[in-house]
């Protein structure tokens, strides 16, 4: 690739179910794509993600995905820390690994915040409903990482639309629990210009990425990611 300056650089992945596959997440982590489900979707190796084909597409190497299926940028209402959340210090420290920081980080987390009901934001002072809140959560991971790996070039993506190819009748909820995937996006567009971090703006592009059920990508769903996030970061 002509002027390509990822070439041979270390890539980390801050994300979640969408991001995960058997055998490249941290010991302990949990994972969606495993077993039955990598046949489902016929994803079955790095080459099949949206990671794996960013960091191929670029010569980078994978250092660390740290992917947690089902974890929130914000605090699980049912835990009383804060990890597995995005913004907990844990994800948030777990980047590097022997000795190396990685150069470049992708940030693509909040799918279930949005579709699990998480207030976009929060205009009150008590820490516990703060850290409940999207908006806090997303600013404060963002805070955590950019301290702890302060050389790193951080990329933060925007939610995008899913869609199945195998069921016309399938409508993407653009709308849930009263708030929108957008209330969520205007977010991330927000906090990632405030924090002086890049965006990749998957949900202005307008494309939706083929899925199992309308959240997990399928093998054409991520090669969809992988084009669009590409395409973004090529800019």
């Amino acid at each position: 690739m002509k002027n390509n300056r990822y070439a041979d650089k270390y890539f980390s992945v801050v994300g979640d179910s969408i991001s995960t596959l058997e055998g490249f997440n941290p010991d302990g982590y949990k994972v969606f794509y495993y077993g039955e489900r990598k046949e489902l979707s016929a994803i079955h190796s790095p080459e099949d993600t949206w990671w794996g084909k960013v960091i191929s597409r670029f010569g980078g190497k994978l250092l660390v995905n740290a992917s947690w299926s089902g974890s929130w940028v914000a605090k699980l209402p049912d835990r009383d820390e804060l990890f597995p959340s995005g913004c907990s210090d844990e994800r948030t420290s777990c980047l590097h690994r022997d000795g190396k920081n990685p150069d470049i980080i992708i940030v693509y987390l909040g799918t279930n915040d949005f579709m699990f009901g998480v207030s976009p934001t929060y205009g009150g002072d008590i820490q516990r409903l703060k850290d409940q809140s999207f908006a806090y959560a997303y600013e404060n991971m963002l805070d955590k990482i950019k301290n702890n790996y302060p050389f790193s070039e951080i990329f933060c993506c925007t939610l995008c639309r899913a869609c199945m190819e195998k069921d016309a009748s399938f409508r993407f909820e653009e709308e849930r629990w009263n708030s929108t995937m957008e209330d969520f996006n205007a977010i991330i567009r927000r906090t990632a210009e405030k924090k002086s971090v890049r965006l990749i703006d998957l949900y202005a592009l307008g494309i939706a990425y083929d899925s199992l059920e309308g959240c997990h990508p399928t093998a054409k769903g991520m090669e969809t990611l992988a084009e669009l996030m590409i395409k973004e970061m090529e800019k």
